[in-house]
């Protein structure tokens, strides 16, 4: 189809009432932004939203965030946006605003010494959805990442998202170990970082609870249990093994800058398939041990007599747990510089872009509304029901007293104006404390079983929520 003239088209707007005219005059003013090719703001007041076709040649990042994004991501996964600048795929957003604290906010892996050349090489054993893999390589065009990920739900979203960046990564969905065969997994759908060979339920379920009670949910109780148990629902999974030494030399790897391992209890079987040849090739490495029988000693023994100086910490989030990062450097790895940013910060989000054409249109038209949020799209939809998402804006909110008591919480903890039936739990900016506190108040008024615990990691949305909330009534 064309593009329309400034991104609204003469039969929508007649098709329209009168009072989409300020929707028609915002899209004028946003189209004259170079970052936007077309685009055309539909709704009322305090739902108003604008869809938003990224411009190839001034945002072309952005543009390859919609073009992604309107083609079908493989089952399982989503696409979600932790930062301003970042947006990725992934399986829930809870896990991916954690490992983006944890490896960018927090520089989990880039610790004690550990840096990393332009031209970086590095092996991602256990790369969940890939974010350590971006946070090193998109920075460092010349880097060259193997990254091993054996749940196929996450080897695609790390396969994803490094096409989404145009990153030099190559990803194996197997598992490694000390010799090669097959095994079974335990997936976690609803905390798929805890994933791995030899995963235990109950002992997992406690370095959970102990994560919940020292990171964010202190002293909620039984809430945060349910919360937790809903979280573990598991998946039993075959995969092919795989040694380190056998896939580096598949890949013609002649050295290793950093080997990066995070593989839920597995770290002594990955290291026990390297040779003696491969460690030399080794410059640096970190890894997740978890210290039951008293591995983490083993382990730093380990990689100081094979010559790295060594260092472990603990983050103090986990200190319930037995979870510990170990980092070795051999004495003669060169330094690098700390994380170089993106050229130019490239826009590719929409809520970046929502920043940048709000405070474009307070410049340009001051006494215009913003919209309420931005959503790319790839084409401007030219009728009503054409609209991503589009839904009557009372079709999500029932009138029954279940709902409104809902309601009523939920604008307690997110503020006047935030029922809106796309309005997102975590995009509001909830967390695991704040589900515990949605489930306690639900719990209060309601009783137990007026939500389920892990649905704000299924249909997180208020629309969704509510829905569930009046449907267990019945």
């Amino acid at each position: 189809m064309t593009a329309p003239t400034h991104g609204v088209t003469d039969t929508a707007r007649a098709a329209r009432p009168a009072d989409a005219a300020t929707g028609d005059a915002v899209a004028r003013a946003l189209a004259t932004h170079p970052a936007v090719a077309a685009t055309t703001v539909r709704g009322p007041s305090g739902r108003r939203t604008a869809y938003v076709v990224p411009d190839p040649r001034h945002a072309p990042q952005l543009h390859r965030a919609a073009v992604a994004g309107a083609a079908a991501l493989p089952a399982g996964l989503e696409w979600h946006e932790p930062a301003d600048e970042l947006r990725l795929a992934g399986v829930n957003r809870t896990e991916s605003a954690f490992l983006y604290r944890e490896i960018v906010t927090d520089r989990a892996y880039l610790r004690h010494g550990i840096a990393l050349p332009d031209d970086a090489v590095i092996v991602d054993v256990g790369a969940n959805i890939g974010m350590f893999t971006l946070h090193a390589a998109r920075p460092r065009p010349r880097a060259r990442v193997l990254a091993v990920e054996p749940v196929a739900e996450l080897a695609a979203a790390t396969a994803a998202n490094a096409a989404l960046y145009g990153l030099d990564v190559t990803v194996l969905a197997c598992a490694l170990g000390a010799v090669p065969g097959r095994a079974e997994l335990t997936y976690y759908p609803g905390n798929s970082v805890m994933s791995g060979r030899y995963a235990d339920a109950g002992e997992d379920l406690e370095v959970l609870r102990g994560y919940l009670l020292t990171g964010e949910g202190g002293g909620a109780g039984g809430q945060l249990d349910r919360l937790a148990a809903g979280r573990m629902a598991a998946e039993r999974r075959g995969c092919a093994v795989r040694t380190l030494t056998e896939v580096a030399a598949e890949a013609g790897l002649d050295r290793i800058d950093l080997l990066k391992i995070d593989v839920e209890k597995a770290e002594a079987d990955v290291l026990a398939g390297i040779d003696e040849t491969l460690w030399a090739r080794v410059r640096q490495i970190v890894l997740e041990v978890h210290d039951l029988d008293g591995r983490l000693a083993r382990i730093v023994g380990q990689l100081r007599d094979r010559g790295f100086t060594v260092a472990h910490d603990q983050d103090p989030r986990l200190r319930l747990t037995p979870c510990h990062h170990v980092y070795g450097r051999r004495p003669d790895a060169h330094p690098a510089p700390r994380d170089p940013a993106p050229a130019g910060s490239p826009l590719v989000t929409a809520r970046a872009l929502g920043e940048r054409l709000r405070e474009h249109l307070a410049r340009c038209a001051p006494d215009l509304p913003a919209p309420d949020r931005f959503v790319l799209v790839t084409e401007v939809p030219e009728e009503e029901e054409d609209v991503p998402g589009a839904a009557s804006p009372t079709a999500s909110r029932a009138s029954s007293s279940r709902t409104a008591v809902f309601t009523e919480i939920w604008t307690e903890i997110f503020g006047p104006g935030s029922d809106r039936p796309d309005a997102d739990f975590f995009d509001l900016g909830g967390d695991s404390l704040t589900a515990v506190r949605l489930l306690t108040l639900l719990e209060d008024r309601l009783g137990e079983e007026a939500l389920a615990p892990d649905a704000v990691f299924t249909d997180g949305t208020f629309a969704g929520l509510a829905a569930a909330v009046e449907a267990s009534g019945r």
